[in-house]
Protein backbone atom coordinates (compact mmCIF):
# COMPACT_ATOMS: atom_id res chain seq x y z
CA UNK A 1 0.00 0.00 0.00
CA UNK A 2 1.31 3.34 -0.67
CA UNK A 3 0.62 6.19 1.44
CA UNK A 4 0.59 10.25 0.38
CA UNK A 5 0.17 12.43 3.64
CA UNK A 6 0.14 16.34 4.40
CA UNK A 7 2.53 17.15 6.62
CA UNK A 8 3.08 20.18 8.40
CA UNK A 9 6.62 21.76 8.73
CA UNK A 10 6.90 20.90 12.46
CA UNK A 11 5.71 17.38 11.37
CA UNK A 12 8.06 16.94 8.82
CA UNK A 13 11.13 17.91 10.81
CA UNK A 14 10.09 15.43 13.64
CA UNK A 15 9.94 13.00 10.71
CA UNK A 16 13.27 13.94 9.02
CA UNK A 17 14.46 13.92 12.71
CA UNK A 18 13.79 10.42 13.39
CA UNK A 19 14.77 8.89 9.72
CA UNK A 20 17.94 10.50 10.36
CA UNK A 21 18.23 9.10 14.35
CA UNK A 22 17.73 5.82 13.37
CA UNK A 23 19.02 5.99 10.18
CA UNK A 24 15.67 3.77 8.71
CA UNK A 25 13.87 5.07 5.71
CA UNK A 26 11.24 7.27 5.59
CA UNK A 27 9.18 3.85 5.04
CA UNK A 28 10.57 1.93 8.23
CA UNK A 29 10.14 4.96 10.26
CA UNK A 30 6.32 5.01 9.29
CA UNK A 31 5.86 1.45 9.24
CA UNK A 32 7.21 1.81 13.08
CA UNK A 33 4.83 4.39 13.89
CA UNK A 34 2.22 2.94 12.56
CA UNK A 35 3.18 -0.18 14.98
CA UNK A 36 3.67 1.67 18.27
CA UNK A 37 0.46 3.64 17.63
CA UNK A 38 -1.58 0.59 17.11
CA UNK A 39 -0.13 -1.05 19.54
CA UNK A 40 -1.12 1.58 22.37
CA UNK A 41 -4.43 2.02 20.65
CA UNK A 42 -5.21 -1.70 20.94
CA UNK A 43 -4.32 -2.18 23.96
CA UNK A 44 -6.41 0.89 25.63
CA UNK A 45 -9.41 -0.47 27.29
CA UNK A 46 -13.07 -0.02 25.12
CA UNK A 47 -15.51 -0.69 27.67
CA UNK A 48 -16.87 1.41 30.25
CA UNK A 49 -16.01 -0.58 33.21
CA UNK A 50 -12.71 -1.72 31.82
CA UNK A 51 -11.74 1.67 31.77
CA UNK A 52 -13.20 2.81 35.17
CA UNK A 53 -11.38 -0.59 36.99
CA UNK A 54 -8.10 1.01 34.75
CA UNK A 55 -8.43 4.48 36.51
CA UNK A 56 -8.81 3.49 39.95
CA UNK A 57 -12.48 4.76 39.69
CA UNK A 58 -14.54 1.82 41.09
CA UNK A 59 -13.79 0.84 44.61
CA UNK A 60 -12.55 4.43 45.43
CA UNK A 61 -15.13 5.45 47.68
CA UNK A 62 -16.37 4.06 50.59
CA UNK A 63 -20.00 3.75 52.33
CA UNK A 64 -22.37 2.15 54.21
CA UNK A 65 -22.75 -1.62 53.26
CA UNK A 66 -26.05 -1.97 52.73
CA UNK A 67 -26.30 2.12 51.47
CA UNK A 68 -28.30 0.41 47.85
CA UNK A 69 -31.16 -0.49 50.61
CA UNK A 70 -30.82 2.09 52.99
CA UNK A 71 -29.81 5.45 51.03
CA UNK A 72 -33.21 7.39 51.61
CA UNK A 73 -32.72 7.26 55.02
CA UNK A 74 -29.28 7.99 55.21
CA UNK A 75 -30.24 11.10 52.96
CA UNK A 76 -32.80 12.45 55.00
CA UNK A 77 -30.62 11.97 57.95
CA UNK A 78 -27.94 13.36 56.24
CA UNK A 79 -29.76 16.62 54.71
CA UNK A 80 -31.42 17.09 58.32
CA UNK A 81 -28.24 17.25 60.28
CA UNK A 82 -27.21 19.54 57.70
CA UNK A 83 -29.82 21.92 57.60
CA UNK A 84 -31.85 21.68 61.11
CA UNK A 85 -30.32 24.38 62.66
CA UNK A 86 -33.42 25.93 64.09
Amino acid sequence: MRINARLDDTQARMLEYLRAATGQTLSDVVKAAIEHYYTEVSAAPTRATEVLKKTGFIGCGEADPDLSADYKRLLGASLAAKHDHR
